[in-house]
């Protein structure tokens, strides 16, 4: 396990940061504090600036090897093994674990407060091969073979309940609705709601999905989409039931050639953003405030909007954090964002952020990605 901690002074944060868009600055604009970076988009423009409350975030990164992959390969079949060295499914919390589920088809328990393996909770677990794992209902569900269990306490239970996913992730779920997305880049992506107590599946389009969160006003979907230049929306959609129904036949399916989400003329939803020239790739909140994780001109960073002002209130760590696939899901105090990196198999996880109170943990698996 390798680690290294993030610490600098807020003065040497902003001459950072103004190094860095001065670095990439493309359009001969005079970069200051106050603006970083601003687009020239019909009206689609926003000014990127450095909040005058930077947050005292501490940040460290892990490297975590898959504890079940011990072989040695030769150099012809790096690439292969390098791929099943990777966690089969994204990873989940449940009981102030990470839980991770390994190619091999056994879960890795990694303590939340420490980071080392939970072996008596892994021992509990592994009494089978799984294929996929989630939380549903905050239980943790995972699929062995055919057949979908539930963790009761002591042992693995069938599950019982209609379930529309099999070898997909979760983007969030309720009492009512089980979202997931899919994505096919620059042709576009689909949200699915699927209704638990009737079994219909209800969607639209989202280019592409990465987080759900339920507010007042109804859920909020945020995508992003890294072609070109680059963007970002948030839909809010007050009743997911006034959404197209879809057909089973073709949820993840294209039409045309373009993502199912397009036929979708309900207008069931509202945009509250719609940006381009950045990725919003995470949206988490901390002490009621709102936040984002952003990617412009190759600098991750975590931010918050006013209007079309983004404020960097965190450089995390310093570099180009971009996650292909990212999810971000709550769960109670915590955040976690999974993201798919050098991988070149759809939905595999390289590394997961752990956002918690003061801190955010990023964990690669088997060696340091970016």
């Amino acid at each position: 396990m390798s680690f290294n901690l993030f610490g600098q002074t807020n003065s040497d944060i902003e001459n950072k940061l103004i190094q860095h868009f001065k670095t990439y600055n493309w359009n001969d604009s005079v970069v200051t504090r106050n603006s970083l970076y601003k687009t020239d988009f019909k009206d689609n423009n926003f000014n990127v600036s450095i909040s005058d409350e930077l947050l005292d975030f501490e940040t460290e990164q892990i490297v975590i090897k898959n504890p079940y992959f011990s072989e040695k390969f030769d150099e012809s079949e790096k690439k292969e093994i390098y791929t099943k060295n990777f966690p089969k499914s994204f990873s989940v919390i449940y009981q102030d674990n990470l839980i991770v589920l390994f190619e091999n088809g056994k879960f890795g328990c990694f303590d939340l407060n420490s980071l080392e393996r939970n072996v008596a909770f892994e021992e509990q677990l592994n009494t089978k091969r799984f294929n996929y794992h989630w939380i549903v209902d905050n239980r943790l569900v995972a699929q062995s073979g055919r057949k979908k269990l539930f963790w009761d306490g002591a042992k693995w239970v069938k599950f019982k309940e209609k379930f529309p996913l099999k070898n997909q992730p979760k983007l969030f779920d309720d009492d009512e609705f089980i979202v997931y997305s899919d994505c096919f880049g620059e042709w576009g992506g689909t949200v699915y709601f699927y209704e638990k107590a009737t079994g219909k599946t209800y969607f639209t389009e989202s280019t592409c999905a990465n987080t759900v969160t339920k507010t007042d006003d109804g859920y909020q979907v945020l995508a992003n989409l890294g072609h070109m230049f680059g963007s970002s929306e948030i839909k809010v959609i007050p009743n997911p039931r006034k959404l197209t129904q879809a057909k089973s036949r073709k949820i993840n399916k294209t039409i045309d050639g373009e993502a199912l989400g397009y036929t979708d003329k309900s207008n069931a939803f509202t945009k509250k953003i719609g940006l381009y020239g950045i990725e919003f790739f995470s949206k988490f909140t901390l002490d009621q405030e709102e936040f984002f994780i952003a990617n412009v001109l190759d600098l991750t960073f975590v931010a918050k909007i006013e209007n079309n002002e983004i404020k960097i209130v965190h450089p995390l760590f310093f570099n180009n954090l971009y996650g292909n696939d990212p999810i971000t899901t709550q769960y109670g105090e915590y955040t976690l964002v999974n993201l798919g990196l050098f991988v070149e198999e759809p939905y595999k996880e390289a590394s997961v952020l752990i956002i918690h109170k003061n801190k955010i943990t990023k964990i690669d698996w088997n060696e340091k990605h970016i």
